[in-house]
């Protein structure tokens, strides 16, 4: 999880994008060290549903306008309705039948989402949203559990990279999805982070999380990796340079249940354990 001294080091040169003299990008508040759900969780899309950007809206960027789904489906690449396209597919057993499951990532392609830019950033900025999709086996078909456009968050800022830089993965009953934040403009800090989820009591539940982070000014990085099942969390704080990172620090996260990816909300902004500086 922890960057490459390459790729780290990387980030220090121009060619990797220097931000403005603006401040540090906020990051997401963290809060206490036990993850608490948020007081009103999104619920998932049971229906169509229109979700508006919000008031700070400079560039006009239209509301998302999300599809019905159908509950149950047989064939997982005629799921995408018009103006939408799988963007990505993956299989693999969720729920421990033997049976592979799928999950798909839909986003929307329709060009009125796609909005000018006169900032920093591009010029054309496209705000297409996706859905996060898990379809689980049963009797040749698939019962559709998760339809979730909150975990991976729409696209509103034109100075950050897609957070999305590759698939979801399968592997031994978890799904594993990777985002990415890197700002071309108004701040020094990257992050790169992988949550873990398995099928659990009726609902997708987070069971890990790993986070790697570079201060491009500083070169000082930390690496935290959170097992919700032990409540184990390891810490490493170092610099790109170092010969030798530290030893690990480890520490115990209160008793807590699994939060559901409803209650996660926006993967991006999900920091679960408070920072100790």
């Amino acid at each position: 999880m922890k960057p490459s001294l390459a790729t780290a080091a990387c980030l220090l040169l121009a060619t990797c994008g220097q931000p403005t003299d603006a401040p540090d990008a906020p990051r997401a508040p963290a809060p206490s060290s036990a993850p608490q759900a948020p007081a009103s969780p999104t619920p998932p899309i049971s229906a169509g549903a229109v979700v508006p950007v919000g008031d700070d809206n400079p560039l006009g960027v239209p509301p998302a306008v999300y599809p019905p789904l159908p509950s149950r489906f047989s064939d997982p690449a005629a799921l995408a309705p018009e103006g939408w396209r799988i963007e990505h597919r993956v299989a693999g057993d969720l729920n421990g039948d033997d049976v592979a499951d799928v999950v798909l990532v839909l986003k929307q392609h329709d060009p009125a989402n796609r909005v000018r830019n006169d900032g920093f950033g591009a010029d054309t900025l496209d705000t297409n949203p996706r859905l996060l999709i898990v379809g689980l086996a049963r009797d040749g078909g698939y019962d559709l559990v998760v339809r979730n456009h909150t975990f991976i968050p729409r696209p509103l800022e034109p100075a950050l990279e897609d957070v999305l830089e590759s698939a979801p993965e399968i592997r031994n009953g978890t799904l594993s999805i990777p985002l990415h934040y890197f700002a071309s403009a108004g701040g020094w800090t990257m992050w790169n982070s992988v949550s873990r989820f398995r099928w659990r009591d009726g609902a997708l539940r987070l069971i890990g999380h790993d986070y790697a982070e570079v201060s491009r000014n500083t070169g000082a990085t930390l690496d935290r990796s959170v097992n919700f099942l032990t409540r184990r969390v390891s810490t490493v704080r170092s610099t790109i340079d170092a010969d030798k990172d530290p030893p690990a620090v480890w520490s115990t996260l209160p008793a807590g249940p699994l939060l559901t990816i409803e209650q996660v909300g926006n993967g991006l902004e999900y920091y679960p354990v408070e920072d100790d500086d």
